[in-house]
């Protein structure tokens, strides 16, 4: 019988136990690939459309005119459109959109900065209570007026624009001769392009609104069209009137007494 010393019986154990080591990591490599496979199979599905649409997303930092601002997301979707439009009445954007077919919409979000009806009355130039008249058709914020021929990736999120009409029943602060003014959102619809805008104030005609509003001082719009205004702090500025005397947004409702004591 051949004897076995000591350190000759630990190096037996140590190889056997090498020897369990390399096979438990050869099953577990051989479990991970499997799993890799199938992720990846999966991740095709999913990923897979009926060619119908297409959408891609693309996060940067975008101020927005006179507001504070940190961050903001675009996402960029085409919407199949299901009725063919007018071939000679647009040019094609870019490579990537049909005019016939597709329709562009670029949705920007982002978070702002509470400000205080005190603090926006401070801020205005004028202070109205009116009566939306009319909300015009939107416009591209070019020299011409005409759908600008950049690439779909490169048009930005003020390059529509929206004026609306106010029929002023009341000036607040800074009373001027005119019965009307304009009040200029950014975003709209034009062309095969749709640009939403999310934190910009919305009007409906025969709508009461208390707005806070100042002079457009945003390089990319001020000079274009007629005189006009944009609402301060947005879409913070803007209160809808209701027929029991309250002023509504954003979920919040005030008295029009309220916004009174702030001018």
């Amino acid at each position: 019988m051949i004897k076995i010393g000591t350190q000759e019986r630990y190096l037996i154990i140590f190889a056997l136990l090498l020897v369990c080591v390399m096979i438990l990591a050869s099953a577990g490599l051989g479990v991970l690939k499997q799993n890799e496979d199938e992720s990846g199979i999966e991740a095709f599905t999913d990923g897979s459309d009926d060619g119908s649409s297409e959408s891609s997303e693309i996060t940067a930092a975008i101020p927005i005119p006179g507001e504070d601002v940190p961050s903001s997301s675009i996402n960029t979707s085409y919407e199949q459109n299901p009725e063919p439009m007018n071939e000679s009445a647009i040019e094609p954007v870019s490579d990537q959109s049909n005019a016939n077919s597709d329709k562009v919409t670029l949705t920007v979000s982002g978070s702002l900065e509470y400000v205080s009806p005190e603090e926006m009355s401070r801020m205005s130039d004028v202070i109205i209570i009116g009566t939306v008249k009319e909300v015009l058709p939107s416009k591209w914020n070019t020299g011409d007026g005409q759908i600008p021929n950049d690439d779909i990736y490169e048009l930005e999120w003020y390059d529509i624009y929206t004026d609306v009409v106010i029929n002023v029943d009341e000036y607040l602060k800074n009373p001027l001769s005119e019965k009307e003014v304009i009040v200029r959102t950014l975003g709209g619809e034009k062309d095969i392009i749709s640009i939403v805008v999310e934190d910009e104030a919305s009007f409906n005609p025969g709508e009461k609104v208390f707005l806070y509003l100042k002079k457009d001082t945003w390089p990319n719009t001020m000079s274009n069209g007629p005189e006009h205004f944009v609402v301060t702090g947005v879409s913070q500025g803007k209160f809808t009137l209701t027929e029991d005397g309250r002023a509504i947004h954003f979920g919040e409702s005030f008295t029009l007494d309220e916004l009174l004591e702030t001018v």
